[in-house]
């Protein structure tokens, strides 16, 4: 194939030769801006402004934790009972319908919501510590239609 090429060229007259190395010469500095040096500028302009955003996330999630880190301690109440009755309890007093409640050990608890509003029960789940109870394990399964599903083993703070 380079035999075929390199004959060829060199039947060209001194004229034709010299335009179509002038039109080689063009489409290489073509391919060489349009293909390598502006993706490239324009990759490394997208990684700067990455990099500018997760920065200042992580700025304002470092202030976030100073802010959480200096704030007083929220008191909590140690209530009396069982521990699946009291978090059963406070799941149905935010509204929830729960599928199972069951006890595990003697400071544990295995809740059950099949469905719940994603922000409701977070916060349901933010609230459990000012209940005295502490979450162990947490497993939130979304749903098609914008639900999830809460399994959560809950024990007494402390134990």
């Amino acid at each position: 194939m380079m035999g075929r090429v390199s004959a060829w060229y060199i039947g060209l007259t001194t004229r034709e030769r010299t335009l179509v190395s002038v039109a080689g010469v063009l489409m290489g500095l073509v391919v060489l801006v349009y293909g390598i040096i502006l993706p490239v500028g324009a990759a490394l302009d997208d990684a700067a402004v990455r990099h500018r955003l997760a920065t200042e996330r992580a700025g304002r999630i470092a202030a976030q934790m100073d802010e959480l880190k200096s704030a007083p301690r929220a008191k909590t109440t140690a209530l009396a009972g069982p521990v699946e009755q009291l978090a059963g309890a406070s799941a149905q007093d935010a509204g929830f319908v729960v599928q199972s409640n069951q006890r595990r050990g003697s400071d544990a608890a295995v809740i059950v919501i099949p469905t719940a509003r994603p922000s409701a029960a977070l916060a349901w789940i933010d609230g459990l510590s000012a209940q005295g109870l502490a979450v162990e394990q947490l497993t939130m399964t979304p749903a098609p239609d914008g639900t999830v599903s809460v399994n959560i083993t809950v024990r007494r703070s402390g134990s």
